[in-house]
């Protein structure tokens, strides 16, 4: 009578009943693996949303001197002075004189000043608001056609050097703001009947409507957004001199 040969399956099956011990270590490695193998992809997720949290909210910046710092981000409060000192100084580029306007009385550049659009090539405020600022066609169109009218027909004043400004910000709905800027300004005119130079101190008062939007209009050049609609300049010219 012959033997059968065990069966490869039945070899294995004594091997592990007669070894249970080897089993049960197996068993227990391949959990503590699998439990580590968890833990360690909790970490990285954990890790990936810290990072993602701090870029949220955070923002890197390039300080002047060529350093790097990461500052935290600050909603954005259109009621306090800083934005209202910042819409300040971009209305102050809203005033401008007969140098400004053609690049230190050049005669070349006056010259090719014949269209209101034109100013925007020999000033670069003006075409910084322009770009940057003004959110309609309406606006670009009426503050460019003011200034080259009165350019036209010499109403500007040849120099002007603003000696301090009062900034009265006003907020209205929809996240909309007005500011009544009023500059009080040193002005050099030419008496057009004596030549003669004139120095006078005026007050110009500029009222800007506007509104922001930094997830549309936020730039390096820009970066509350900020969107004027309607422009209202009381600006003092040769005409206001001459009528004292």
């Amino acid at each position: 009578m012959s033997l059968k040969k065990p069966k490869t399956t039945d070899k294995i099956k004594n091997f592990f009943m007669m070894n249970w011990w080897f089993t049960g270590i197996s068993n227990i490695i391949l959990i503590i693996l699998f439990i580590y193998g968890i833990m360690t992809l909790l970490e990285v997720e954990d890790n990936v949303v810290k990072r993602v949290n701090l870029a949220m909210t955070n923002s890197i910046v390039a300080t002047p001197d060529g350093r790097v710092a990461l500052v935290g981000k600050q909603t954005i409060n259109t009621d306090s002075e800083v934005f209202t000192n910042h819409i300040g100084q971009i209305v102050k580029m809203m005033e401008a004189s007969e140098s400004t306007l053609t690049n230190g009385f050049d005669a070349s550049v006056a010259s090719t000043i014949i269209s209101p659009i034109k100013l925007l090539e020999t000033n670069e405020n003006f075409l910084y608001l322009y770009m940057d600022f003004f959110g309609n066609q309406t606006i670009k169109a009426r503050f460019l056609r003011f200034y080259y009218n009165m350019l036209k027909k010499g109403e500007l004043p040849k120099k002007v050097s603003i000696l301090s400004t009062e900034k009265v910000y006003t907020a209205l709905k929809n996240g909309g703001f007005k500011i009544e800027v009023t500059l009080n300004v040193q002005k050099d005119f030419v008496d057009k009947t004596s030549n003669k130079s004139i120095e006078l101190v005026t007050q110009d008062v500029i009222i800007v409507y506007g509104y922001i939007d930094p997830s549309k209009y936020s730039s390096s050049d820009n970066p509350y957004g900020v969107r004027f609609e309607k422009a209202m300049l009381n600006i003092y010219t040769y005409s206001d001199y001459e009528g004292n």
